[in-house]
């Protein structure tokens, strides 16, 4: 009995040993096979190289629109401080051109003074040397008188010197030494005109030559 019983314990115990193996079997033949562990760190690895990929292809992109962004601000600076330039020139030449346009009318008008003043000075010495009388010599005549430097240089200007003097004279071709006729200096440019222009037709000598009609009015014989 002992010994049947053993025997039977002994089957059970084998038996169990038998089947614990092929539970085990069907058991992983279930499961899914673990992830390899090196095929999960090469993922890994592709995702943190892209990244830096990602990262790096950023920062090139940033320092590429700094470097533009600086190209264009100087490029611009330059473009300003070359209109400021061209700017400052140009009001530079204005302002020397106003500058010398002034100087020019300054030595203009400093020169127009000297001129007058030269001119006033000349009247005034010629003034001092001119006659204002002339007390006749012999042998001479109001066309004489007249052409002296000291009073006309100009023998044309005789008859002022007689429409002057009428009361003295009675006949411009007769005057006589020792009288006294006064020089006139301030007669028009009118009276001068008028008095050459009827010499002219006279002739050196007597206001009565020639047809009446060409008497000139305060030259008529009297």
């Amino acid at each position: 009995m002992r010994k049947s019983n053993f025997k039977l314990f002994a089957i059970f115990c084998g038996l169990v040993l038998i089947l614990i193996p092929l539970v085990g079997v069907v058991s992983c033949a279930k499961k899914k096979p673990p992830v390899p562990v090196v095929e999960k760190t090469t993922k890994d690895e592709e995702m943190r190289k892209a990244e830096e990929a990602r990262k790096r292809a950023e920062e090139e992109e940033r320092l590429k629109a700094e470097d533009e962004a600086r190209a264009k601000a100087k490029e611009e600076a330059k473009r300003k401080a070359e209109e400021a330039r061209l700017k400052a020139e140009e009001e530079a030449k204005k302002k020397a051109e106003v500058e010398e346009k002034e100087a020019e009318e300054v030595a203009k008008a400093a020169e127009e003074a000297k001129a007058e003043e030269e001119a006033k000075a000349a009247e005034e010495a010629k003034a001092g040397k001119e006659k204002t009388s002339h007390e006749v010599v012999k042998g001479e005549s109001l066309w004489k008188i007249a052409k002296y430097k000291d009073v006309y240089e100009n023998p044309f200007m005789w008859p002022i010197i007689y429409k002057e003097n009428h009361d003295k004279i009675k006949d411009p071709d007769l005057i006589y030494p020792k009288q006294v006729f006064s020089i006139p200096r301030d007669f028009l440019s009118g009276d001068k005109d008028k008095a050459v222009r009827h010499a002219k037709t006279r002739g050196e000598w007597s206001l009565h030559d020639g047809p009446e009609k060409y008497w000139e009015d305060g030259y008529k014989k009297k």
